[in-house]
């Protein structure tokens, strides 16, 4: 009997385990189907002449279009294996004819300016825009080019692969903005291009920022703020400190994607802080045999500013000096000083008077604290 049962348990484990291994099957297939998928849809080396993505095309390609000739940019390849970059252009992104190679550069540069026969606002008869498509590729120290143009990748054949080309109608650069930089604000560089004279294919204008960093290091500018026509001003609200310097392009864009740019540098002044608001001070009586109090002070911290390093609690002296009496962090909004004495003249008792500033994280040009203005505390007995 206690065999019988066994053996009846054992064949029903036995089935849930089939019915498992069934069940899990099908979704271990569609699993490895899918990573076999994503194995064939890309390469990880751009370089690759079978990645499906660039065909071994150096990325980052680049047009400047400007007035009959267009500037092509690239990445360069950091291999000393590269000896050479082709160029490629058609003249008509939508139609069937072939590339012509356009121009030959060394593996030291990663530029090309075209100007073979470059016209300007070309137009279809729908009124569309007529614009010239380019390529590229690299040719190896065994002048072996990839990708191929003898035999260009096929976009009908599966799996796709593709070799990537930019298109740029040329045109006459929009006037360049006349740029002013606007009153001096903390932590804020304001630029403004008033009345500037709108040519009729003007489409909007595009904002480039770089921080500087010295002579000798590259300005790497970050992608470009778009901005419409009407908005012929920009605030750059972003530093975090005094003192720092970036170089702004303001460019005018026409509708061709052309660019009239004005480059203006602007620091971020060395400005104090804004003073804390509704600074108050209570003061309360320790004791009736004695003149000690203690003042309860508090106040809004409303100051956003991210170069804010805290702030400063001052009382006068007898002699009317400011004397430092307490420091404190960004977002504290009260502090008590107990056992205070109060300032005797000529016999007389006076409670003391309490200021308050606030300061950054930036020294004035002689070195000192960058403080706001002394707010005096509004007292209650």
């Amino acid at each position: 009997m206690f065999s019988l049962c066994c053996l009846n348990r054992t064949q029903s484990n036995l089935s849930y385990r089939i019915k498992g291994i069934l069940f899990l099957l099908p979704l271990f297939l569609i699993i490895t189907m899918m990573g076999a998928c994503t194995n064939t849809g890309d390469y990880a080396n751009p370089l690759d002449a079978e990645n499906l993505r660039t065909s071994g095309s150096p990325d980052g390609l680049k047009l400047f279009p400007g007035d009959r000739e267009v500037r092509i940019t690239w990445n360069k390849i950091e291999s000393e294996g590269v000896k050479s970059y082709k160029i490629y252009r058609r003249t008509d992104s939508k139609s069937d004819e072939p590339f012509e190679l356009i121009g030959t550069v060394d593996a030291t540069k990663n530029e090309f300016v075209d100007d073979q026969n470059i016209q300007n606002d070309r137009k279809a008869a729908n009124g569309t825009n007529v614009a010239y498509e380019y390529r590229i590729s690299y040719v190896d120290i065994n002048d072996v080019e990839t990708p191929n143009p003898e035999n260009p990748p096929d976009v009908s054949a599966d799996p796709i692969r593709v070799w990537p080309t930019v298109i740029v109608t040329p045109s006459i650069s929009p006037p360049q903005p006349v740029v002013t930089l606007g009153e001096p604000a903390d932590l804020r560089v304001n630029l403004f291009w008033e009345n500037y004279p709108f040519p009729n294919d003007f489409d909007s204008f595009r904002i480039y920022i770089a921080f500087y960093e010295g002579v000798d290091v590259p300005l790497k500018f970050k992608d470009a703020i778009e901005l419409t026509r009407e908005q012929t001003f920009y605030v750059d609200g972003s530093f975090r400190h005094d003192n720092i310097t970036k170089v702004y392009r303001i460019a005018a864009v026409d509708e061709f994607g052309v660019e009239g740019i004005t480059e203006i540098t602007a620091t971020s002044p060395n400005l104090p802080p804004a003073p804390p608001e509704n600074f108050q001070a209570r003061y309360i009586s320790r004791s009736l045999f004695n003149n000690k109090y203690d003042v309860i002070m508090a106040w809004d911290d409303n100051n956003k500013e991210n170069d804010l390093m805290g702030y400063q609690i001052y009382s006068i002296d007898k002699d009317e000096n400011y004397v430092p009496r307490r420091l404190l962090k960004p977002g504290e909004t009260s502090v008590t000083l107990s056992g205070e004495d109060p300032i005797v003249i000529g016999g007389d008792f006076f409670l003391r008077v309490y200021f308050i500033s606030a300061f950054d994280d930036t020294p004035t040009v002689e070195g000192e604290r960058d403080e706001s203005i002394l707010v005096e505390a509004q007292a209650f007995y």
